[in-house]
């Protein structure tokens, strides 16, 4: 790897730290335990007045996870025939995607129930929704999945954006024309892009952002390029709208390393700066 972000002296301070977090989590659990690895920033200064819950996609050079291992609930709106046809059918890009598909409508009602929302939040590792109803998911999923960002949902698109789609008219009312279309292929993208890379929430309240960047079984390298990948994506000016949100190296107060349970082990501290405490969370409330 090289060109690390925050300098030639971090980068040896985080290789110390992470083969001494991967080397902690190996003797306390054994050699071929699969412990999620999280990259802790501290950052000095707001940057968003809005919570939405819309995780925003990071793409970093060691992939995650591989869309086959995970079980996915889908959430379309309402009717789901023309995207349950074209997505489940035999020969799809995404015949085998997805575990379930839900409208809202049907999610709303399961959800009334405790014990059967419990059962999703159990049964999913991953629920994606269709943007035109993602807005309602936090009302409708409430604080199980929500708190503490246990198990946000994220959006989708069923089609690339084009002004020149074809419409249909609506069965009720003729005048108002719907884009029913769905792109198999699109989707899949979409979701390999999920399973595969890691996410971010721009924190409001809160100066603290936590975002997986591995796992206690890989090699202390992928571990440390991948957060050299995140720290450049939410820096660099070039991937912005979506990234770049730190805009500067000088918004970012500390770096930390650590797995659930662990302690967080230092990569990288701002000269000159105190520390608010790296496990602050006051934005990840629902």
């Amino acid at each position: 790897m090289s060109g690390f972000i925050l300098g030639k002296e971090a980068q040896d301070d985080g290789k110390k730290s992470v083969k001494s977090l991967l080397s902690h989590i190996r003797k306390d659990k054994g050699p071929d335990s699969k412990e999620v690895v999280y990259l802790i920033i501290n950052i000095k200064n707001q940057i968003s007045k809005t919570k939405d819950y819309t995780p925003r996609i990071i793409p970093i050079t060691h992939k995650l996870d591989k869309l086959q291992d995970k079980s996915i609930l889908l959430v379309t709106k309402d009717p789901s025939t023309p995207y349950r046809k074209a997505l489940t059918e035999k020969d799809s890009p995404t015949e085998d995607v997805f575990n379930q598909i839900f409208t809202l409508t049907k999610l709303r009602s399961i959800a009334k129930d405790p014990k059967k929302l419990s059962k999703i939040f159990k049964e999913y590792d991953i629920v994606v929704a269709d943007n035109r109803v993602y807005k309602f998911l936090p009302g409708t999923l409430g604080a199980q999945f929500y708190v503490k960002n246990k198990k946000l949902p994220y959006m989708i698109q069923m089609a690339k954006p084009d002004v020149n789609a074809k419409l249909t008219q609506g069965k009720k009312n003729p005048s108002k024309l719907k884009d029913d279309r769905c792109e198999p292929l699109y989707v899949k993208q979409q979701m390999k892009s999920i399973v595969r890379n890691t996410s971010f929430l721009p924190p409001v309240n809160g100066n603290c952002m936590s975002i997986k960047v591995g796992y206690s079984n890989w090699k202390s390298e992928e571990i440390l390029t991948n957060i050299n990948d995140v720290l450049k994506y939410l820096v660099e000016s070039k991937y912005q709208p979506v990234g770049g949100v730190l805009r500067s190296v000088k918004n970012i107060q500390s770096v930390h390393i650590k797995t659930s349970e662990s302690i967080s082990l230092p990569i990288w501290k701002q000269k000159g700066e105190e520390e608010t405490g790296e496990d602050e969370d006051s934005d990840f409330d629902f």
